[in-house]
């Protein structure tokens, strides 16, 4: 931040990333470029999902023109590409890569925005674009307009051609322009030499995103053509008899989630215009595509009969006999996930069974030619429609031609693996009123696995055969009754589909919805729906759904709600029981069991789940154990639905690696005792390492014994003793934490009954002192990562003499930048919280400002309170880091010097590291590990504690290394 920049631009700053983004934004527009970026990451850091904030920060980086800034503008361009089609986007990206002087790149770049947008409007496109495309020795560009026409710009005396679909046709020039074919693939070259830009998808390109709904026999909706921003679409409103009304576009609206660059125009169609109207109502663009919602009926919607959820005619008795089997795949995009699916399914299809394909009039012409070839093949059997129906239609369609057999609706993004139909046919004819039968998926709503959040990663097809092996021998052909069947794979008894008839598409359009509709008539005519318990299918899920399905999902959801009311109390209600949870169990234990490999032993390290330091001392381990020829596990708590209410201690989740990867192997202590150390057993543990016993049950300290195998103890801060985890007390009431003194229990005692206990256990210092002393006893080794550490433990355990472990070669040189003369920038590091010098932080800054020092402190990291420390207006708070980005963080907030402030005695002190490995010298108190390897490495300087606040800014601001002294003050 140059100097008098400012950190402060609003009187009502706070730590929210809008605050930050607008910060940052008002920067840029100041040319405070270096500012600007640290308002800006900070508001990444803080809402990473927000792909205009990035978007912005890529732009400030291209506003600094370094080529490291330009470097990491490329990278974060891309990254919103791949997610976002956005014009602004690509011209960004064009611009970086012109600066940088990659002209391929930029060349690339020009294409691309050509053939997804329209030619943007602004004056010196045409002058960039020709210049791009005569550097690297193009005939030159073409685009598409909004008008309909085709901007195009070649060399002169070229000549141009035009291929319509591959076929030769003729193009006149009008007003400087040529006019566009109403849709179809168009080439244009010149010279013979393809322009950039071409070929251009006319139906692609003039696309248009909307939904229509109806509210009390109103019409209303959005709609916006995602190539061209700023226009308005072409859409007209039809009934039955063939009555046309244009759609009139009101003023535009806020932005979506699922499409946040998107400018959509809002539309609404009054009740007194739509009652004459003959339905079913269909809206149009202009190529005759339907929009998200359409066709509907207003009067079918005013005129749904609601249906409890309680009423249900009675169980069918009777199993039908079996019948064959057709698999109905409606297709309408991605050829390669498409063939991926067919493939996978031709490898397991049963004897006899009939795969009908309808092809829901796909707009990829390379997907329509490989079903024509797979239906010349024999392969599948092809249904076209000429347009597009939405998939409730297109599975109609498949009913039909499957005529009375087994149905298995699939989604053509799914992969199917061996094993899973015959399981899900099994569990269909279990019983004679069992309509549909569902695998579990790593995206399929209710049957999620093995996170029930549905945060699970798409399987490759090796994945998804190895979880369908394990599907099938942990839970067989073991069923469980659900609420409704998930479409994306739902196996559909002949007799039910029979009884309970077609998707309703008049009420569900293009879909969402409708095969839970489906599933409740189907519960109403006597059938109930299982999952298939020893069945797996992996499924892409529904990434095709941008702003417009979206928002036919939350119509879908409330027209679902209001035919059946009771209906979304019913699914609550089954996620709240969670009857799939020993079937999970079962899955994630035979997939553990699988995960083991050659592997004979197995070391057990036992910690809690709150990351930082310990995490990364963890990670470390398990690679050592790992590389050891053992299998290393890892027992933390695991984090319930609702962390803020729920107190410890947590269930115990085991994993092999990161936490979080068997998330169904949770054990609730006491009672599930003997299932984990079955488990154990069978992985052979034969050593147990306790890191923290923070948030488990005490039941888990235990294992070892239980086990009869030796622990080593971690000791990472001083919970064996002391109730409040880091020696720090309050002097009195509402006065800040300091470092306790450590002095006789009797204070302990009143400590915490002043202060609270930290562990969380209620022991008190007494007891919590002779339990550390027996598991200290029966322990192999204790282990510190500092000198100091171990010193602490040995004076309140006479007797305990621990290991000196350094979790880092402090003898490895690293290069330090002695901090500059004059304002200075001061970074502090990590979490900055009451143990940390939150506190002290703040007065240390209030001082700055009272006496107008040049000096100014940025935390790198996240605080208790970012809102307090950003009010002081010397303090800046970046967010929270990722592992392994401290040191290029540090770095990039330019800092001079690196301070410290935590007031307890550290262990180790990962913060000191990260300031080192950035360049810094670091000033800390002289205090625990921190102050010991200050003096040991002669990188920076120690204070007293306890040192006024004033002192401490001087020292700050003025501190030179000595470098035959650095200690020297």
């Amino acid at each position: 931040m140059p100097e008098g920049a400012g950190l402060r631009y609003q009187e009502d700053d706070s730590a929210s990333p809008k605050t930050a983004w607008a910060n940052g934004m008002m920067a840029a527009r100041q040319g405070v470029y270096q500012t600007a970026l640290l308002w800006l990451e900070r508001a990444v850091r803080l809402a990473p999902h927000d792909p205009r904030i990035a978007l912005d920060l890529a732009r400030t980086r291209i506003a600094l023109k370094t080529p490291a800034q330009l470097r990491r503008a490329v990278a974060d361009l891309n990254a919103l590409a791949a997610l976002h089609e956005n014009i602004q986007i690509e011209l960004a990206l064009l611009t970086t890569h012109q600066l940088l002087g990659d002209g391929a790149s930029a060349a690339a770049a020009l294409a691309k925005l050509l053939q997804r947008h329209c030619v943007p409007d602004d004056a010196g496109f045409a002058e960039v674009a020709s210049l791009i495309t005569t550097a690297t020795g193009g005939p030159g560009w073409c685009g598409w307009l909004p008008s309909g026409m085709l901007q195009i710009s070649t060399m002169p005396g070229l000549k141009l051609t035009f291929l319509l679909d591959g076929a030769l046709i003729n193009l006149k020039p009008r007003g400087g322009h040529f006019s566009a074919p109403p849709t179809g693939i168009l080439s244009i070259l010149a010279g013979g030499k393809e322009l950039a830009g071409s070929p251009l998808d006319l139906g692609y390109l003039q696309r248009v995103e909307g939904i229509v709904s109806v509210v009390d026999g109103t019409l209303i909706g959005w709609a916006y053509l995602p190539a061209a921003e700023s226009a308005k679409p072409d859409l007209t409103l039809h009934d039955a008899a063939g009555a046309k009304l244009p759609i009139s576009f009101g003023a535009a609206m806020a932005p979506d989630e699922a499409a946040p660059f998107a400018r959509r125009f809002s539309f609404a169609v009054t009740a007194a215009k739509v009652k004459p109207l003959v339905p079913p109502l269909r809206i149009t663009s202009t190529d005759d595509a339907d929009i998200m919602g359409s066709p509907l009926d207003p009067v079918l919607f005013k005129a749904v009969q609601p249906i409890q959820m309680g009423s249900k005619i009675s169980g069918i008795r009777v199993l039908p006999p079996r019948r064959s089997l057709a698999v109905v795949i409606p297709v309408y995009r991605d050829v390669a996930v498409t063939k991926a699916c067919l493939t996978a399914l031709q490898a397991t299809l049963p004897a006899n069974a009939e795969v009908i394909v309808v092809d829901d009039a796909t707009p990829e012409p390379a997907l329509a030619a490989w079903l024509d070839e797979m239906a010349q093949n024999e392969a599948i059997t092809l249904i076209r429609h000429t347009k597009n129906l939405g998939f409730p239609a297109a599975v109609n369609a498949g009913f039909k031609a499957a005529d009375g057999r087994d149905v298995l609706l699939l989604n053509s993004d799914t992969l199917v693996p061996p094993g899973a139909i015959e399981g899900l046919t099994e569990a269909v004819y279990q019983a004679g009123d069992i309509a549909s039968a569902t695998p579990f998926s790593n995206d399929a709503t209710i049957l999620n696995y093995p996170r029930r959040d549905g945060a699970n990663a798409m399987p490759s097809l090796a994945e998804a055969v190895a979880l369908q092996r394990d599907a099938a021998r942990a839970n067989g052909n073991a069923i469980c009754d659900i609420p409704t069947g998930v479409g994306f794979c739902m196996l559909i008894r002949h007799d039910a589909l029979a009884a309970t008839g077609d998707m309703q598409v008049a009420l569900f359009a293009q879909g969402y919805g409708e095969e839970n509709d489906w599933c409740i008539r189907a519960r109403t005519a006597g059938y109930r729906h299982v999952a298939a318990l020893g069945a797996y299918v992996a499924h892409h899920g529904s990434v095709s759904f941008k702003a417009a399905g979206r928002a036919l999902n939350t119509r879908n959801a409330r027209t679902l709600n209001r035919l059946y009311p009771g209906y979304e109390a019913l699914i609550d209600a089954h996620i709240k029981s969670d009857p799939l949870a020993p079937a999970r169990y079962r899955l994630d234990a035979a997939r553990f069991t699988r995960n083991r490999g050659k592997t004979h032993e197995a070391v057990l390290l036992i910690s809690h789940n709150h990351g930082g330091g310990v995490a990364r001392i963890i990670a470390s381990e398990m690679q050592n154990i790992r590389a050891s020829g053992k299998r290393p596990l890892l027992l933390v708590p695991g984090a319930p639905e609702d962390p803020n209410t729920t107190p410890f201690p947590w269930d115990a989740e085991l994993t092999d690696d990161a936490p979080g990867d068997y998330p169904n192997l949770r054990f609730k202590y006491p009672a599930a005792r003997e299932a984990l150390l079955e488990l154990l057993r069978a992985e052979a543990v034969t050593q147990v390492i306790f890191h923290h016993g923070l948030g488990h049950h005490p039941g888990v300290r235990e294992i070892a014994a239980d086990l009869g195998v030796p622990q080593d103890i971690v000791l990472h801060d001083y919970a064996s003793f002391c109730p409040r985890v880091t020696l720090m007390n309050r002097p009195a009431a509402g006065m800040p934490l300091r470092y306790c003194g450590e002095p006789n229990v009797n204070a302990c005692v009143s400590c915490v009954k002043m202060a609270g206990d930290e562990t969380f256990e209620n022991l008190g210092p007494v007891a919590l002192i002779e339990r550390s002393q027996r598991e200290f006893a029966r322990a192999r080794r204790i282990i510190t990562p500092s000198a100091d550490a171990a010193n602490r433990i040995s004076r309140h355990f006479p007797g305990v003499r621990p290991t000196v472990t350094p979790w880092e070669n402090d003898t490895i040189r690293v290069n330090l930048k002695p901090p500059g003369r004059g304002r200075r920038r001061i970074v502090v590091i990590g979490g900055i919280g009451p143990a940390k010098g939150f506190d002290l932080l703040i007065d240390c800054a209030r001082d700055a400002v009272e006496r107008k020092l040049e000096l100014e402190y940025v935390v790198a990291g996240a605080s208790a309170d970012d809102n307090v420390l950003l009010e002081t207006g010397r303090i800046f708070v970046t967010g929270a880091y990722a592992e392994g980005e401290a040191t290029t963080l540090i770095q990039s907030v330019q800092a001079d010097l690196a301070f410290l402030p935590s007031v307890w005695p550290e262990t180790w002190c990962f913060a000191l590291s990260e300031a080192w490995h950035a360049g810094l010298y670091t000033i800390a108190f002289d205090l625990g590990a921190q102050a010991a390897r200050l003096k040991a490495s002669m990188r920076g300087a120690v204070l007293p504690l306890g040192l006024p606040v004033q002192r401490i800014n001087d020292i700050l601001s003025a501190w030179q290394p000595n470098l035959r002294n650095s200690n020297a003050i």
